[in-house]
């Protein structure tokens, strides 16, 4: 009995284990939601540089 006790809080988790296991995946989602809001940021502005392209060849075409 006492080997199986053992095993049991062997197998608990840390509570300081588990609080920095808890930051790192919320570090992770803070990362991809950062990445998230640069990437369209980002789609923008080739948006934006695309159609600055466009306007460019209609007034040289036109």
């Amino acid at each position: 009995m006492d080997d199986l006790n053992s095993q049991i809080h062997d197998a608990k988790t840390d509570e300081t284990e588990l609080s920095l296991v808890l930051k790192k995946y919320d570090l992770d989602e803070e990362l991809a939601l950062e990445f998230s809001e640069i990437d369209k940021a980002f789609q923008q502005l080739q948006i934006k540089y695309q159609s600055l392209l466009n306007t460019r060849k209609f007034f040289n075409n036109g």
